[in-house]
């Protein structure tokens, strides 16, 4: 058995497809008239995505979840399972569920999600912390800036952050990061967005993560903080 993660699929989301450049599940002709506009600087909001489209990043989504995640493994998915209106929404939670053979999906509530899907998954949170691996994880939908036991992370014994909501807005670019000593903040957006559309093993989030658990060592070291997110010292 195997656990994997992953964040904001935003199945059945045209307008996701756009602001988001999910362009490797567009036709031809949506492609075609996506990338005019972006290359003219005009409004996307003109552009309606096609059912096809969508469709096509349906079943992509569904066929690289499956092509990972096996019926016996346990995937984590940190929000906004999919999009949609009244009663379509709720057939479109049913079918993105009913497509993928991971037995187990654990489930932590986004912003687009209705409660009322809890049903279709093993079980459900706000929030929660686990532990994988030797590996504390802090799961959340929202980027936070601390966690419990933030501070003690390093490379031989992780603490880290796994979040979603921002489509891997921070990795693209770590200059516009409003965290501080970002470089060792040991956290990660696994959306879908930001790993070509897939899910997350842990070892490749460790490996993701593992430059900044050894920036925060070296911070605590150099700047004698004992938590240098909150400023405690470890001089007392």
């Amino acid at each position: 058995m195997s656990t994997y993660f992953c964040s904001d699929p935003h199945a059945f989301h045209g307008n996701i497809m756009k602001y988001c450049r999910r362009t490797t599940f567009m036709t031809p002709v949506d492609l075609a008239a996506f990338l005019e506009i972006e290359s003219s600087g005009g409004d996307l909001r003109s552009l309606r995505i096609s059912e096809e489209s969508i469709d096509r990043m349906n079943r992509g989504l569904v066929a690289n979840i499956n092509a990972r995640v096996g019926s016996d493994d346990v995937l984590w998915c940190l929000g906004d399972w999919v999009f949609g209106y009244g009663g379509d929404y709720f057939r479109n939670a049913r079918w993105f569920r009913d497509q993928l053979h991971c037995r187990t999906i654990n489930f932590i509530w986004g912003n687009h999600d209705d409660r009322r899907i809890g049903d279709l998954f093993a079980a459900t949170f706000d929030q929660v912390e686990i532990n994988l691996r030797n590996v504390r994880l802090t799961l959340n939908h929202y980027p936070m800036l601390t966690w419990s036991g933030q501070h003690h992370g390093s490379v031989e014994r992780p603490n880290i952050h796994l979040y979603g909501h921002v489509h891997a807005g921070y990795q693209r670019d770590q200059e516009s990061c409003p965290i501080k000593f970002s470089q060792a903040w040991a956290a990660l957006d696994v959306g879908f967005d930001g790993h070509d559309f897939q899910v997350w093993s842990l070892d490749e989030i460790l490996d993701c993560l593992r430059p900044k658990l050894q920036a925060l060592e070296a911070l605590k070291r150099e700047s004698g903080q004992f938590d240098p997110f909150r400023g405690r010292s470890s001089r007392g």
